[in-house]
């Protein structure tokens, strides 16, 4: 048995580089990419080596790709922080008081306008928009990024706030607390993995978000994922610019993640209490 756990505690090291490698590849080809010039890029060999130039990343900055990178930026960041606002009240009133008739109806509601397909809510918008004055603007892209986003983090924090032991609110509220102090000075600090965990989905999916932003938007808020559409030609893909733009794009994402990697895990394991 001794002799085993060596062995065992290789491979299962060795199954999660394969499975880290498989998931880092599309990065590191799209890195890759991204400093190779045309004629590498389309080159017989893919793995041969070249010389790396910053061409593309030159290019890519010269355009009004940044622009619309950091429209993406502000937008997913604002509709992220007044969602996780909105969902954390939300959910904590799902959490302490939702055990009432229809309480659970009421709560898949919620998550069902997180469902509700894209295409199904231009036309509505669309009408809103136009009538206040909210196209091609960042806040109607706001605006539009916070109801989904809301549903999503009503969902996810919810399961954070019933793991929150109620004895520890019910013993603040015998020190003194009331119950606005209890939710910010208890219930809140311990769901923080939580809150992160899902900061970082509602940060990709408003990052990521394409046919609101195409439909509702002309020049001043086009956000990134239209731009990337950009770098398509009428002899093809320029894939040395779009590499080098998808670089720049995911780079937030995967900032925020690594600062936050720790209390990320502990929220991917549903938020366990130490």
């Amino acid at each position: 048995m001794r002799r085993s756990a060596p062995l065992k505690d290789t491979l299962t090291y060795l199954a999660a580089l394969a499975v880290v490698g498989l998931f880092a590849f599309p990065l590191v080809w799209m890195l890759l990419t991204s400093l190779k010039q045309r004629v590498d890029v389309f080159s017989s060999h893919p793995f041969a080596p070249f010389t790396p130039t910053l061409a593309n990343y030159q290019t890519v900055l010269a355009s009004d790709f940044p622009g619309q990178l950091l429209n993406s930026v502000v937008i997913a960041l604002a509709s992220t922080l007044v969602a996780l606002v909105l969902g954390a009240f939300t959910a904590y009133g799902f959490s302490r008081h939702g055990a009432f008739k229809g309480g659970d109806n009421l709560l898949f509601w919620v998550l069902s306008l997180r469902m509700l397909p894209t295409i199904s809510v231009v036309v509505p918008f669309t009408i809103l928009f136009n009538r206040f004055g909210l196209a091609d603007t960042r806040l109607g892209l706001i605006l539009v990024y916070t109801i989904f986003n809301t549903s999503l983090a009503v969902w996810l924090l919810k399961g954070f706030f019933d793991e929150v032991p109620r004895d520890l609110e019910e013993a603040a509220m015998l020190d003194g607390y009331s119950p606005p102090q209890v939710f910010r000075r208890v219930s809140l600090p311990m769901v923080r993995s939580g809150l992160l965990t899902t900061a970082v989905f509602c940060l990709i999916q408003s990052l990521n978000e394409f046919l609101l932003a195409l439909l509702l938007t002309d020049t001043k808020a086009v956000t990134a994922p239209v731009g990337l559409a950009n770098f398509q030609r009428y002899f093809g893909l320029e894939w040395g610019q779009f590499a080098a733009a998808a670089a720049l794009f995911v780079m937030p994402v995967i900032v925020f993640t690594v600062l936050v990697r720790k209390e990320l895990v502990r929220g991917m394991s549903f938020g366990q209490l130490e």
